[in-house]
């Protein structure tokens, strides 16, 4: 059976919640992790309180749209990752069909570190990204 998005089983989206949350007790340069639907919608995961949780999910999604169209134009094809360095943290986002994976972080966090941790969080969570 396959489930859509908002239809997965409530197992599922815990499990993801875990995986996300323990991200930044795993690494210290992770601020928050988060599922963010195509649509700009958080779907699971957490990000700092001092954050507005419907903006980022908004704006990351906005910004892969972006980055899809911009890749597409030039020939590049699909959008894997795009990373965001600004001088109060950055963002990895990492493109599914449906959902991102959006990993905040520290400024001059170790960016090998996180792109190692993303990989590993891709590969268990990829049937929730489509």
């Amino acid at each position: 059976m396959t489930y859509r998005m908002r239809e997965l089983p409530p197992i599922e989206m815990s499990k993801v919640n875990e995986i996300l949350k323990r991200l930044p007790e795993a690494n210290q340069d992770i601020l928050g992790a988060a599922i963010v639907s195509n649509e700009g919608l958080m779907l699971a995961g957490e990000i700092p309180k001092n954050m507005d949780e419907d903006l980022v999910s908004a704006a990351f999604a906005a910004l892969m749209s972006i980055a899809e169209r911009a890749s597409q134009q030039v020939g590049f094809g699909n959008v894997a990752q795009l990373i965001i360095l600004s001088e109060n943290g950055g963002a990895l986002v990492c493109s599914g069909r449906k959902s991102s994976l959006v990993i905040l972080m520290k400024p001059d966090a170790n960016l090998g570190l996180i792109l190692i941790d993303a990989t590993n969080i891709m590969r268990d969570i990829k049937d929730i990204l489509g």
